[in-house]
């Protein structure tokens, strides 16, 4: 089989959805806490959580999701939601269906978890 890729421009925006479709109800079940690896940035920025990684003029801001069943707080980056968005892209990958809704916008919290999760652990591990 031959394959093509494709380069995709993905803005702050869609991140700082997927974010806050995240946090507000699609990683709920498993996540408990959110935090911001550098307070005193975030506090300068003045942003919602979920708009703080594209807000910020910070390279490597990081953001924690806590895990409520493990207990340990797993990292998330813009770098890392981009590497999660293009590891659903290869056609071995059983989740290409949520990126293409995710693409075109009409995702729910479901395909927003699958995204943070792929972003914090490199797959998905619950759901």
């Amino acid at each position: 089989m031959n394959k093509i890729n494709i380069t995709i421009e993905i803005k702050d925006e869609l991140i700082e959805d997927i974010l806050c479709t995240a946090f507000e109800g699609g990683i709920t079940y498993w996540a408990n806490q959110l935090s911001i690896k550098d307070k005193k940035d975030a506090k300068k920025v003045k942003c919602y959580k979920h708009e703080y990684l594209t807000k910020t003029k910070k390279k490597d801001a990081v953001m924690y999701i806590h895990d409520m069943f493990d207990d340990q707080k797993y990292s998330i980056t813009k770098k890392s939601i981009i590497n999660a968005l293009e590891q659903m892209s290869k056609l071995e990958n059983s989740y290409k269906e949520a990126l293409e809704r995710i693409l075109d916008e009409t995702y729910d919290a479901c395909d927003a978890d699958v995204i943070v999760q792929m972003a914090c652990f490199g797959k998905v591990i619950y759901g």
